[in-house]
């Protein structure tokens, strides 16, 4: 990039973000399977990541005291950002679909009225589950009737194995009420810092004018730039076809391993995509009480209870195939069910 003796990398940056990156990003969203839809740049907002992202968006889209509704489970970390914006978390049930949009209707129609509504709808984080279409669908009409915003959160939706999830949940909006969160975290390298928000233009206006924006120029103007060569040089598509080959192995593998070591001891779901297992114990024990005799034999995990606000699942643990390889992941499955069996 600084061979071509291009210094604009260098300045402050436009506050929507780096305009020839925002074109390649949109470029290769356009063409992946798993957004089925065209994007425009003009509709992406450049972020320092998804959760710098969604914390900004706390700040424009909800005052302190304002409702804001979380999947039960939900990421453990993004509970804490909502809770540090003065926010009340209102929990709705998921299942083997995702979030129970028929529960959060019941709930609407009898006069309860969030601010925002966060979702991970595809490849959850903690279940693995991916929201269908009509759920999808219900949820935005949802939005528009009871006047409330989406944070959708879609770093997982390029980690796809043999089946394409459905579309990101803004291909259902017309009536800009999703704000739909991507990273390049989950696709090339967590510490660039770098991400982007779509959504409509109107929505993205309130980014671009908001006085943090306007005074650095632009968020991670730099890392975005590296990124947009990285695109062009067809580096990323390459990048992401071998991540969902891996991750596709890993997960192959913890799921053997698994059986092969608890059997009918726990339930769970095979994942489709994604970072996660989510496991529940038959027998019912505490998997925070049981977390450190598994670090005492080398192995960790976190927990059910951090998922939710509630302090439910109890019973369920999250486990993460990504970060090792297939050798390291049969050994720590091995040392979590040597624990478990002498527990």
């Amino acid at each position: 990039m600084l061979s071509k003796g291009d210094t604009s990398p260098l300045q402050y940056g436009a506050t929507q973000g780096y305009g020839p990156f925002l074109e390649s990003l949109a470029t290769f969203l356009s063409k992946q399977q798993s957004y089925q839809m065209q994007v425009d740049p003009h509709n992406l907002f450049l972020t320092a990541g998804a959760s710098q992202g969604l914390d900004l968006a706390c700040t424009l889209f909800a005052s302190k005291g304002d409702t804001i509704v979380v999947e039960e489970p939900t990421y453990f970390v993004i509970e804490q950002i909502f809770r540090e914006h003065n926010l009340k978390i209102a929990g709705i049930p998921t299942d083997s679909d995702g979030m129970m949009v028929s529960v959060l209707a019941e709930k609407l129609e009898s006069g309860f009225r969030p601010k925002l509504v966060y979702t991970i709808p595809t490849y959850q984080n903690p279940t693995g589950t991916s929201m269908p279409p009509e759920r999808r669908k219900q949820l935005v009409s949802l939005a528009t009737e009871f006047d409330f915003h989406i944070l959708a959160d879609e770093v997982y939706q390029l980690i796809h194995f043999e089946h394409i999830p459905p579309p990101p949940l803004i291909s259902f909006d017309h009536d800009n009420r999703v704000l739909s969160f991507g990273s390049f975290s989950k696709i090339l390298a967590p510490g660039l810092r770098v991400g982007w928000i779509q959504a409509s233009r109107d929505v993205l206006r309130r980014f671009t004018d908001a006085a943090v924006t306007f005074s650095g120029g632009g968020f991670n103007h730099y890392g975005a730039a590296l990124v947009k060569e990285f695109i062009d040089m067809g580096f990323l598509d390459t990048n992401v076809t071998y991540l969902r080959q891996v991750y596709s192995k890993r997960a192959s593998v913890m799921n053997e391993a698994l059986q092969a070591n608890f059997g009918n001891s726990i339930e769970y779901e095979i994942p489709t995509g994604g970072y996660y297992f989510w496991l529940r114990f038959i027998d019912g024990r505490d998997t925070e009480v049981f977390l450190p005799l598994a670090e005492e034999n080398g192995v960790s995990y976190r927990p059910g209870k951090i998922f939710s606000e509630s302090g439910r699942f109890n019973d369920n643990l999250r486990l993460t195939y990504t970060l090792y390889e297939t050798d390291e992941l049969e050994k720590g499955i091995a040392r979590l069910g040597t624990t478990f069996r002498n527990y």
